[in-house]
């Protein structure tokens, strides 16, 4: 019997709609990249409870809340309800007009990308200079109250238990199901969700209440990051595995292939290669995945009547190298 394909998507940092508005937005433009390398619509057809399930996973609530709570003047930004979590969230009308100017574009490469830049207000990186900041000063060992002042749903993920504990449930309740199911599973984070990612993955192969994933042998099959902040010192250093040594370091055999791809100008994983950093637990090292890729960056085009942001989730999901990897997992 062939393994029931799931495919996961975990949003990334900063403020969110509702959790059902966003994952309509995301399954839009994951749908729409994979029309690109697909025109045909079979691959993104396939993305259904039968064929091939997706699971999106949503903590927007408790970001949204916490930023509130460090930030009042975000009230202005966060002005609809969820109905879901009952909690203070981004209106949905202001995504409509960007993800259709996203959809329009037709060409993803450097020239066309330039062109993008002279179109539109340059705002590359402006939304994470706050957090560029404190990954600078994470090489003056400044980094955790940096941290915490400049990015308040990360700092309250990297430093406050209670927090970090709710926003990683989020994932590893469906994510656990699926690995003891044998389920195929491509995993893709974006941005914080990388992190949330890596200490998940870590916990369910490395502690013992996960015994039973361990023995298992169950593993995410792909493993695709995008605008990944784990090359980021300041990260590495509070990530949950940060003061483990030897083989008791990394996720354990919990992964067959990681792919990590930035993309130009995005400032959140502005070290884009993390092969360098994680290489220990490479083929090279003590073997915990097959295979540890970082690939060239890529052009992403979103942008708001604001400027451009090419760290969005969007961007990277109808990117048609975000995309064709993910139909290639799909194919595989």
């Amino acid at each position: 019997m062939s393994r029931g394909k799931h495919l996961f998507v975990i949003h990334g940092r900063s403020t969110k709609p509702a959790e059902s508005v966003k994952k309509k937005l995301v399954m839009k433009a994951l749908r729409h990249g994979l029309d690109r390398v697909d025109p045909g619509g079979a691959a993104s057809r396939r993305i259904n409870r039968r064929d091939i399930k997706c699971t999106f996973v949503y903590y927007g609530d408790i970001a949204n809340t916490r930023m509130l709570e460090k930030n009042g003047s975000l009230r202005d930004k966060l002005t609809d309800i969820d109905p879901k979590h009952g909690t203070p969230c981004e209106p949905p009308d202001r995504f409509i007009e960007p993800l259709e100017r996203l959809f329009a574009v037709t060409d993803q490469t450097k020239k066309a990308y330039k062109k993008f830049l002279a179109a539109h207000r340059d705002l590359r990186g402006l939304d994470n200079v706050a957090s560029m900041v404190s990954w600078v000063a994470n090489l003056s060992g400044l980094s955790d109250n940096l941290i915490k002042a400049a990015t308040a749903d990360m700092g309250a993920y990297l430093m406050e238990r209670k927090v970090g504990s709710a926003i990683r449930e989020r994932l590893a309740g469906p994510l656990r199901k699926a690995l003891l199911a044998g389920d195929d599973i491509c995993l893709v984070s974006h941005s914080m969700g990388c992190i949330v990612s890596y200490d998940v993955l870590w916990k369910f192969s490395q502690m013992s209440e996960y015994k039973k994933i361990q023995e298992s042998g169950a593993r995410v099959t792909d493993w695709l990051t995008i605008g990944n902040p784990l090359g980021e010192p300041g990260v590495r250093k509070n990530l949950y595995d940060a003061n483990e040594r030897g083989d008791g370091r990394y996720p354990k055999k919990i992964i067959t292939r990681w792919l990590n791809i930035p993309a130009r100008d995005d400032f959140v994983s502005h070290d884009n290669t993390i092969e360098d950093d994680f290489r220990e637990m490479g083929p090279a090292g003590y073997k915990f995945v097959e295979s540890i890729q970082d690939h060239p960056e890529v052009y992403t085009f979103w942008a708001t009547d604001k400027g451009t942001n090419p760290h969005k989730l969007y961007g990277y999901l109808d990117n048609t190298i975000v995309a064709g990897r993910i139909l290639q997992w799909m194919e595989g």
